[in-house]
């Protein structure tokens, strides 16, 4: 894991939920490291038919992005012999 990954997933992520097409969405952003703007790291591929229902499913998967980037962060501490 370069030292860009890690903080990539050390950045804040901000969930976004959004009415397009008929249907609500969810999509969570990452400050870029270089330069200016956001990335995308995980987005809805269905649509939800209310906004409540989407922002619960964001929000599992911010939950489950933020215990993923704590366990890669303390495996890249191991091999780097921290």
């Amino acid at each position: 894991m370069t030292t860009a990954q890690i903080a990539e997933f050390h950045a804040d992520p901000v969930l976004h939920v959004f009415e397009q097409d008929g249907g609500w969405h969810w999509g969570i952003t990452v400050p870029r490291a270089l330069g200016s703007g956001f990335k995308v790291i995980a987005y809805s591929d269905r649509s939800f038919s209310k906004e409540d229902a989407a922002r619960d499913d964001g929000s599992q998967v911010l939950g489950s992005l933020a215990y993923a980037s704590h366990a890669m962060l303390a495996a890249s501490l191991r091999e780097q012999g921290a």
